[in-house]
This record gives structure tokens, C-alpha cells and sequence, in this order.
């Protein structure tokens, strides 16, 4: 199982060379991901105590996701390889992605957040989710953007 090498990972899906059992954990690992994200939403989105940012970032989101996956569904059409279905290059890709981003978003998120804390400590709460808000969706379009190239790399 390949949760970080992601082209080594291309490379398996492309060759068509994984096993049932490695594609049972890629589909296993893919649902506890979603699963551990649901549980947290009512966490991160408490109605109660969003702002205008908080808005704006949940529909920036949706909007960024659902381009992506409309550019996904259209690299899968358009692909030369039939024997390949949507979902197993989906689900492991989600996976060393998921990782990646966590990887390089919490340097980020700490730079950010001490350029705040030691250059910037009047600005207020909203400014700071603006600041918040730049992030996410910056995470958001480089994620999207590298689920669109894997994908055109599996397929083409």
C-alpha cells in the first residue's frame, strides 16, 4: 500500500497491478478518512458561532470540490483506459494526498498564525479568519489541482 509515494501509486494503478486485498485497504483507509471527517464537522461548523468568512469559506469549498470533481468525472470519461473504474484511483489517491496536505498545510498554518501572534497581534477576528480563509483555499485549490494531474496521469 502506497500512502505517500503518490507516483509510485500511479504507476501500480496505471499498470493495473494491485491486489484485492491492497484495494480492500485502500477503500478501508478512504472510508475512515471520511468517517473521521464527518465526525468533525459539527465541531468545525457550529452554526452558532460562524461568521461571514466561516461562510464564505464553506461555499469557496463546495464550489472548489465540486469543479474538481466534475474535472475528474470528465478525465474519466475521456479516458483510453476502460478497464479501470472511477472509485479505486479515487479512494487511493484520496489517501497519500490527504497526508501530503496535512504535511505541508501545518507549516502553513504555523507560519501564518506567528506572523499574527509576533507582527500583527491588533489585528482583530476577523481579519485573522480573512487570513484563515486565504488558506484554506489555497489548500484547497492546490489539493483539487493535484487530484485533477494524478487523475490525467492514471488515464491518459
Amino acid at each position: 500500500m502506497y500512502i505517500w509515494n503518490i507516483n509510485k501509486l500511479v504507476k501500480v494503478l496505471q499498470e493495473g497491478t494491485l491486489t484485492n486485498k491492497q484495494k480492500k485497504r485502500y477503500h478501508i483507509f478512504f472510508w475512515v478518512i471520511v468517517t473521521l471527517s464527518i465526525l468533525a464537522y459539527p465541531v468545525v461548523y457550529n452554526p452558532a458561532s460562524m461568521n461571514g468568512f466561516d461562510v464564505i469559506d464553506l461555499i469557496l469549498t463546495s464550489i472548489i470540490d465540486v469543479i474538481a470533481i466534475y474535472l475528474l468525472i470528465v478525465i474519466y470519461k475521456r479516458r483510453s483506459r476502460k478497464d479501470l473504474g472511477f472509485f479505486l484511483p479515487f479512494f487511493s489517491l484520496t489517501i497519500p494526498l490527504f497526508l501530503h496536505t496535512i504535511v505541508w498545510s501545518i507549516p502553513l498554518f504555523i507560519i501564518a498564525y506567528t506572523y499574527i501572534e509576533l507582527f500583527a497581534p491588533y489585528h482583530s477576528m476577523e481579519e485573522t479568519n480573512l487570513i484563515d480563509l486565504i488558506m484554506y483555499t489555497i489548500i484547497g485549490i492546490a489539493i483539487n489541482f493535484m487530484y485533477v494531474h494524478y487523475f490525467k496521469k492514471i488515464f491518459n
